[in-house]
């Protein structure tokens, strides 16, 4: 019975082990793409792709739309993931230093 036990734990450690290889290798190759389906999109996001769709439909992300397909280009989604920055604290204090500087010698 053991060994019925053992055998089984092994195999699904495989199958777990096979799976993991298989989201690598994905993974692998939609970053190697500079346009995106939405299965690549929803892998590199992280998200569903109902997800995907839904933020294509309400345009929330640019998209391109060709024979019934969505596809993203990638320096297009980057450039939107990073849109809303938001400075340091040292960049702050630069720029009121800056402004406290110019308004002295005005």
């Amino acid at each position: 019975m053991k060994n019925f036990a053992k055998q089984k734990s092994k195999t699904h450690m495989n199958e777990e082990l096979k799976q993991s290889l298989s989201d690598i290798k994905r993974s692998m190759i939609a970053l190697m793409k500079n346009v995106w389906s939405v299965k690549d999109l929803a892998l590199v996001l992280e998200i569903s792709e109902s997800r995907v769709r839904h933020m294509a439909s309400e345009q929330v992300i640019p998209t391109y739309k060709q024979n019934g397909s969505l596809y993203f280009k990638r320096e297009e989604i980057e450039a939107w993931q990073t849109r809303n920055r938001t400075a340091s604290k040292d960049e702050i204090n630069s720029q009121a230093s800056t402004i406290c500087a110019t308004r002295r010698i005005k």
